[in-house]
């Protein structure tokens, strides 16, 4: 969706707010993507001087086993990412991360929505803090049982004094 802030820029309106949804199932980082519903977008322009503030709350639902022990996570998140928008910049490049540049007064909303939210998703995804993973040796989700594999891995460089006190 392109959010029109053409009144907005020109001094005309004050602010507006607009919603929309947002598909990101096609980013998938690890062969299956976390989002299996849309993010929700609004976004709230307000008017100042010929410069827009316009303030994104995404909401959203990550699905993704944890990284420790596969188990099925849901988690739902809002995140919150203020803009300034204007027309174009009189000194300094174009490619400018402080100013969203919109010269035609137009914000595309979905490509506003995957740069914002993406670099924001946690690098690992854990059910729990103290998630204790799998057993390297059977597989046995440490979380619910414990198993009796010997887990004593000894450095293959100090192996040979392993020998010594044999």
């Amino acid at each position: 969706m392109r959010f029109d802030l053409n009144r907005l820029l020109d001094g005309a309106g004050v602010s507006e707010v607009v919603t929309d949804d947002v598909d990101l199932r096609e980013y998938s980082p690890r062969g299956k993507s976390p989002f299996q519903t849309p993010v929700t977008v609004t976004a709230e322009a307000r008017s100042r001087a010929g410069v827009v503030s316009l303030d994104c709350t995404y909401r959203f639902a990550l699905d993704l086993p944890c990284d420790r022990c596969l188990a099925p996570v849901h988690r739902d998140m809002t995140l919150s990412i203020p803009h300034t928008v204007v027309r174009s910049l009189q000194n300094g490049p174009q490619d400018d991360e402080e100013y969203l540049v919109a010269p035609d007064g137009f914000v595309e909303l979905s490509e506003l929505a995957a740069n914002d939210v993406i670099p924001e998703l946690p690098s690992r995804f854990l059910c729990r803090e103290d998630c204790k993973g799998l057993c390297p040796i059977c597989g046995c989700d440490r979380n619910v049982a414990q198993c009796q594999c010997q887990t004593k891995e000894t450095d293959p460089r100090l192996a040979v004094l392993d020998k010594f006190f044999e």
